[in-house]
């Protein structure tokens, strides 16, 4: 269509055919975008092809050889420096000795020829003391505890107005000087009298107790008179 016929052209009959050819190309220019973006994104996401892998084999290696040690080689002996020799010195002059006096000894005495006197014995030891006997100390102990007792009779007063005699005979037991057990054997047949017999075992002042009697339990009888003679 020629410029002439477009002038001629009414004015909305012009809007009217330029109206399908805008339309169509807005259409194909979306169209051609759509298709761009499209590649883009495909080209963006599509996975890139792996690169060869090239797999090599190798002979295995022989085993390395065991390294001899190193051979250290002795250091040379460092030479010695030469030892100085020492100067010979002159030796001293011998001192004179000095001369000694001589000491003279008197002469030894001459010993006496007179006789030792005659050493006397020593004397022999004396002899040691017998045992005594047991039974012969128990004897005369008896006797001093008889006269020790006698000596305390105390004679009862009611005896003596009646004019009563008699003997008692006690029997007790001794040990270091202790009286115990006293008991009447045979009695006077006068009860005051039997009393101050045992009265007077225990009152008695006992002897003292020999050794040989020493820890032993004794067992004694002793008469105890009464008589109006004794005080």
């Amino acid at each position: 269509m020629s410029a002439a016929s477009l002038g001629a052209l009414p004015v909305g009959a012009e809007d009217e055919r330029r109206w399908p050819l805008a339309t169509l190309l807005a259409l194909l220019l979306e169209i051609a975008l759509f298709g761009a973006a499209a590649w883009m994104i495909g080209h963006a996401h599509a996975p890139q092809p792996l690169a060869p892998v090239q797999i090599v084999l190798e002979a295995p290696r022989p085993a390395p050889k065991p390294l001899a040690p190193p051979v250290v080689k002795p250091k040379p002996p460092k030479p010695m420096p030469p030892k100085p020799r020492a100067r010979p010195h002159p030796l001293p002059r011998p001192l004179p000795t000095p001369v000694q006096p001589r000491i003279v000894t008197p002469p030894a005495p001459t010993p006496q020829t007179r006789p030792a006197m005659p050493v006397a014995p020593p004397p022999p030891p004396p002899p040691k003391p017998a045992k005594p006997d047991p039974e012969a100390v128990k004897f005369s102990f008896e006797a001093a505890l008889r006269e020790a007792i006698q000596a305390t009779v105390h004679f009862p007063e009611a005896a003596r107005l009646m004019h009563v005699q008699g003997r008692t005979l006690v029997r007790f037991t001794f040990r270091d000087g202790h009286v115990s057990a006293i008991r009447i054997v045979t009695s006077s047949g006068v009860p005051p009298l039997d009393q101050a017999a045992i009265a007077a075992v225990r009152n008695a002042p006992c002897p003292p107790t020999p050794a040989a009697l020493a820890g032993r339990a004794l067992s004694f009888e002793i008469w105890v008179r009464f008589h109006l003679d004794s005080p």
